[in-house]
């Protein structure tokens, strides 16, 4: 911040009484028509009779201001960039809430853009603008996000650099199914919010967030829109999905149906070394696998909205069957001899259904705004193999395979908050209750029938405080979490893998300008409990020499995260410290009774720590918009690899260039360019790859229809081959996926009406243990 501007802040913000007249104190809160503060906001009192400026401030980053001003009469004006301003007059005390209309200027087919800078540091984490800028043209969410700084996508599965996988909010909800991500257009974005650091007020288990605000809903009545979805990757493959909307005036009525069907052929190619007392083994595994996954989903649902309370409901059902057949050969060498030829098929089928009930409620009581959701889940998965072995030292095997598992979740959250000080304070609790039972039985002796359930409630307790004093923002959380899990085996409770955990995760963060440059310091204090399978002593069977089970004894893993963020107009950059404890790593055992087999498990690893830097940076230059990211990643780890000690501590580098191309006709041409170095990260070490892709997107009669054309993995470069270590064991895999990826996708928006569904989800971490 130039000293200019800081004077001219200082100015508008010198206290009134000074003038040695009577004060009066008014506050608010500014938000956008969709019900999301805005954060730097300008709010100016005029002179009544002259509109002369009498004193002015900003908004904070939860949209909240407060004035000190004399008794004159004067006029508030309220205005950000992108909507239309609101003039109230002679404002008095606490006047609530100030709505702010989105506001798009177009001159013909000319859209009239700020300039202003689509990356700054935000709270939390980094803020993007999407609305009027090239990236509303990236076509769906998933598009969009996979290009975000420090974010990197893998088809369907997306990762924050250092972070793993992000939970998704739009607008406060969290996204549960990625298919809802590809359906939203990436034109109907205000702005999208990557959270590196999140606070107190998620979960102790969430590493990272993006949270996505859409543009204000318009229009009433009936709403609807459709994507068509035409592929090909190897197989043809069709996605569509419907949304339905109605609204009149403050009441929503929606619905949506989903149906997918996908195909692939993915193969394998996997060396493996272990090391036993009857000497060194070395096997090599080949295999290919055809498997198709059809997906049946709907949801229905409604909200009611009114000036200062909102609340909804919608109900989800999802069917996801699938069918999978694979086949595969193995030699074994025993001290580089020859001793066994294995021939494996398997044709697997899977069953998943899933119920869910969500609800929410969102309001505001004078200075007090207020927060509840309520989920309940009901999962039933059923997975049936039939399974065939050959063998050239021993006899043929044939058998079948049954897992039954259902999971059962009750979850509820109630949040508070209200101005203080300088400030907010933010305080709120959250439980969850839990219920699952996993059958797995054989009609082969040679694998164990095993009946567990598991019983886990947590209850959880946190508060946040924000305040600013002047250019300097602070933040401080903490979150208290108590889980107690109870496990059964038969029906019989199992004392020893029966836990409570108690669990503090504090939060901090300091933001302030350093002369132009924008940045912010974050600690938090983050774990990762087991997933409930890790936990599972079921023993399943792979292969007449390998087996797989969970560990009851394994522990939560404890992440503590420094990290330092810095932005200046198009490019931000972020520095991370990480100390991990009770890292989860699979390890290979003797399996018990067999000198020649093996059991695969988990256990938990010593504190290692691990460092990476971010840099991404974006400019316009003509019609060509640049985005840039690279990232290094280094970690300090080690693991017991056949009786020495082997580091693993060769960083990792990432590069990306995407390249936004403004044609003729208004049609965008994407390039996008990426690769990683080799390196190592946890207990792998990951061979480098690179990838191309291209894609073409046109809209029509004002975003009406829209189509893209999207190519993935042009030049067939994308690889994922790594090397695996653990105590007695090497496995070197290569595999081959069908990557190179020809789409066609349509849409069609008829009278667009979004959903204006608030609810934020309860136990959202939990869910995806599920």
């Amino acid at each position: 911040m130039s000293m200019k501007h800081l004077l001219t802040g200082l100015l508008l913000c010198l206290p009134i009484h000074t003038l040695c007249v009577p004060l009066l104190t008014t506050q608010g809160i500014v938000k956008a028509d969709n019900g999301f503060p805005i954060e730097y906001a300008t709010v100016t009192l005029l002179n009544a009779s002259d509109s002369t400026l009498i004193t002015g401030t900003v908004t904070d980053s939860l949209g909240s201001f407060s004035i000190n001003h004399d008794y004159r009469p004067s006029i508030m004006r309220v205005s950000a960039l992108g909507y239309i301003e609101r003039f109230l007059n002679n404002p008095r005390g606490n006047i609530g809430e100030i709505f702010l209309e989105s506001s798009v200027t177009r001159l013909g087919e000319v859209v009239v853009k700020g300039q202003r800078p689509m990356a700054k540091i935000k709270g939390d984490g980094i803020q993007l603008t999407v609305s009027d800028t090239y990236l509303a043209t990236t076509g769906t969410a998933l598009d969009l996000l996979g290009k975000m700084p420090f974010v990197t996508r893998d088809r369907a599965e997306l990762a924050v650099i250092g972070k793993g996988t992000p939970l998704i909010y739009l607008n406060g909800r969290e996204i549960r199914d990625i298919s809802e991500i590809e359906q939203l257009p990436s034109s109907s974005i205000r702005n999208v919010e990557v959270i590196t650091n999140p606070g107190a007020r998620y979960a102790s288990t969430v590493n990272s967030v993006i949270r996505i605000t859409t543009l204000a809903p318009v229009g009433e009545g009936f709403s609807a829109s459709d994507r068509t979805t035409v592929g090909y990757k190897h197989y043809l493959y069709l996605f569509e999905q419907v949304n339905l909307n109605y609204r009149h005036s403050g009441l929503d009525l929606f619905g949506m149906l989903n149906y997918e069907n996908y195909r692939e052929r993915p193969a394998y190619d996997n060396h493996t070394v272990q090391y036993l007392t009857s000497g060194t083994v070395n096997s090599d595994n080949r295999g290919s696998e055809f498997s198709k996954y059809p997906v049946y989903q709907g949801k229905i649902g409604f909200n009611y909205n009114m000036t200062a309370h909102n609340f909804g409901l919608y109900y989800d059902f999802s069917y996801r069957p699938a069918d999978i057949r694979s086949w595969s050969t193995t030699e074994r060498f025993l001290n580089s001899v020859l001793y066994d030829n294995l021939a494996q098929s398997y044709d697997g089928h899977r069953r998943n259904r899933q119920h869910l009930v969500s609800a929410y409620y969102q309001g505001c009581i004078g200075k007090w705004e207020l927060s509840a959701n309520f989920d309940a889940i009901r999962q039933i998965n059923g997975k049936v193999t039939d399974e065939q072995e050959t063998s050239t030292a021993n006899p043929s095997r044939v058998f079948s395979t049954v897992n039954d598992v259902t999971n059962r979740l009750i979850a509820g959250n109630v949040i508070a908050s209200f101005p203080a000080w300088k400030g907010n304070i933010r305080f709120g609790s959250e439980i969850s209750d839990i219920h699952r039972t996993d059958m797995y039985s054989s009609d082969a002796d040679f694998i164990s029938y095993n009946d567990t359930r598991i019983n886990e409630s947590t209850y959880a307790l946190f508060a946040e405080a924000f305040q600013r004093f002047g250019v300097v923002e602070l933040s401080a959380g903490l979150r208290w979490e108590h889980t107690a899990t109870q496990y059964y085996l038969f029906d019989k409770k199992q004392y020893y893998q029966s836990r409570s955990y108690n669990n503090l995760a504090p939060s901090a963060g300091i933001s302030l300008p350093v002369g132009n440059i924008s940045t912010r310091l974050n600690y938090s204090r983050k774990t990762t409990r087991p997933a409930f399978e890790q936990l599972s002593s079921a023993i399943r069977y792979i292969d007449r020499y390998s087996y797989e089970s969970g560990n009851p004894a394994l522990q939560p893993i404890y992440r503590d995260y420094l990290s330092l963020s810095a932005s200046w107009k198009g490019l931000v950059v972020e520095m991370d410290f990480t100390s991990t404890k009770n890292y989860f790593m699979w390890q290979t055992k003797p399996y018990p009774g067999f000198s020649d087999a093996t059991l695969l498990t988990m256990e938990n690893m010593p504190r290692f720590n691990s460092y990476s830097v971010m840099v991404n940076y974006s400019r316009a230059i003509g019609c060509w918009r640049p985005d840039i990211m690279a990232a290094l990643q280094y970690q300090d780890f080690s693991v017991n690899h056949n009786g020495r000690e082997l580091k693993l501590d060769r960083p990792i580098g990432m590069f990306r260039l995407n390249n936004a191309i403004h044609l003729p006709l208004e049609i965008w041409l994407n390039v996008d360019f990426s690769s990683r170095t080799s390196g190592d990260g946890d207990n792998f070490y990951m061979k480098g790859f690179w990838t191309c892709d291209l894609g073409l997107y046109k809209s029509f009669a004002n975003e009406t229809w829209s189509i893209k054309l999207q190519l993935n993995d042009l030049f067939d470069t994308w690889r994922q081959e790594f090397i695996s270590y653990d105590a007695v064991s090497s496995i070197s895999a290569r595999k081959l996926l069908n990557t190179r990826d020809l789409s066609l996708s349509l849409r069609y928006n008829f009278n667009p009406a979004r959903s204006r569904y608030k609810g934020r989800g309860a136990a959202n971490s939990d869910k995806s243990r599920l």
